[in-house]
């Protein structure tokens, strides 16, 4: 077991390199940095909201930086998009880390952070699933495949009506003039997601860039992971001077997230745009259900949470540490919670409740680490395909040229 000296958490190391690797796929393959993975995952491990969020932070960074590079030689990267989204995206960035400590002050990071990711990830949900159905259902009324979907009405009317405001510049990867001040707001409204919900802010922006500003769906991707390795290093930073970054369980999972993001990155160059747009609603659906399950447990938690902190108190253990304790499904913390609600408290309705808290918990890691494993098994055997296919054509066309 590993203990975790700013949080108090002690877990092993192996749930951490596993959720390293898997989100290295899962984020290489999608653009993101994979904490809509990652922070319920350490939620539900132990890790009080602010330090789940701030340890991925930092771990978000270090991947994006494999992967970002990987997607830059398959052409997949507008650095001059993500250097202009960056100037929106440091402030936003810092706005959100500020509202995260005063959610986290009164008490409502958990709540507020998993209702927020509740919207997101059902939304994401819909739109690309949305995108997926409308592509197949061209396919079968034209019989042409279609790749991917590039723009839309909203991202048109947003480009037509920019377009002439200067400052204006031309992206040689999409080929397409945009707006600066387009990619300003797209920084500051995903910096703040990212501030506040501890994420690269890819959940939102890759989306963002399909959806406002009418980027193909690789070219979205490879752009996002290019800007997550400034805007995910700064919210590290930016925690970090706030003590909330868990340094051992960040190297840990990057030191598997380092060798999942090959895999992840390199499949990209086998799949269609509208394939990573199916995939990524089903790893949200995933992602929203393990969310919902953590809501639920909390809710059992407002029976004894407050009454049994106030007994905390006064022995002397306030803040986080009497929030780890509470929140805890580790055998030392429930050992803790059974002395303070059965001995102290003489409440066995409150240790049902707490029991329920855990079943709830339980379950909602299951589904994150069920969700994670299948999303990475998918991406590794459309990745093997991938090269599988691409070395027969090889062959193939050697044959024919001996042949000649």
């Amino acid at each position: 077991m590993l203990y975790m000296p700013l949080s108090g958490v002690e877990m092993a190391w192996w749930p951490l390199l596993v959720i390293g690797f898997s989100v290295g796929v899962v984020g290489g393959y999608f653009g993101l940095g994979g904490a809509w993975l990652v922070t319920p995952a350490l939620n539900i491990f132990g890790f009080p909201m602010v330090y789940a969020v701030a340890t991925d932070m930092a771990h978000v960074a270090g991947k994006s930086i494999v992967s970002s590079f990987r997607h830059w030689k398959f052409g997949h990267v507008s650095a001059a998009i993500a250097v202009f989204m960056l100037i929106g995206t440091f402030s936003g960035v810092e706005v959100g880390a500020q509202c995260l400590m005063w959610l986290n002050k009164k008490g409502l990071a958990g709540p507020v952070v998993r209702y927020i990711y509740m919207a997101i990830l059902l939304g994401m949900f819909y739109l690309m699933l949305k995108d997926y159905l409308s592509a197949r259902k061209v396919e079968k009324e034209t019989g042409q495949a279609v790749k991917d979907i590039v723009g839309n009405k909203l991202s048109k009317w947003i480009n037509e009506t920019l377009k002439e405001i200067p400052p204006v510049f031309h992206c040689k990867v999409t080929r397409m003039r945009l707006s600066l001040w387009s990619c300003v707001f797209v920084g500051i409204v995903c910096g703040f997601v990212a501030g506040i919900l501890g994420i690269g802010g890819g959940l939102l922006r890759v989306p963002a860039l399909i959806y406002i500003l009418g980027l193909p769906t690789k070219v979205a991707v490879g752009t996002d992971l290019f800007e997550v390795m400034f805007s995910g290093a700064y919210g590290g930073f930016t925690y970090g001077v706030k003590g909330k970054v868990e340094l051992i369980a960040a190297c840990i999972m990057l030191t598997g997230a380092a060798v999942g993001a090959q895999f992840g990155t390199v499949c990209t160059k086998y799949v269609h745009g509208i394939i990573i747009r199916l995939v990524y609603a089903i790893a949200c659906l995933f992602a929203f259900s393990s969310v919902v399950l953590k809501q639920v447990a909390w809710f059992y938690t407002q029976s004894y949470d407050k009454a049994v902190k106030a007994l905390l108190k006064a022995d002397g253990i306030t803040g986080d540490k009497a929030s780890i304790i509470t929140g805890s499904i580790t055998p030392g913390g429930k050992e803790k919670m059974h002395h303070y609600i059965m001995e102290v408290a003489k409440k066995p309705e409150w240790w049902a409740d707490y029991q329920m808290n855990i079943l709830y918990t339980n379950i909602g890691g299951v589904v994150v680490l069920l969700g994670a494993c299948g999303l990475t098994a998918c991406i590794l055997y459309m990745l093997f395909q991938g090269i599988a296919k691409e070395r027969r054509e090889i062959r193939e066309a050697q044959s024919k040229a001996a042949g000649v």
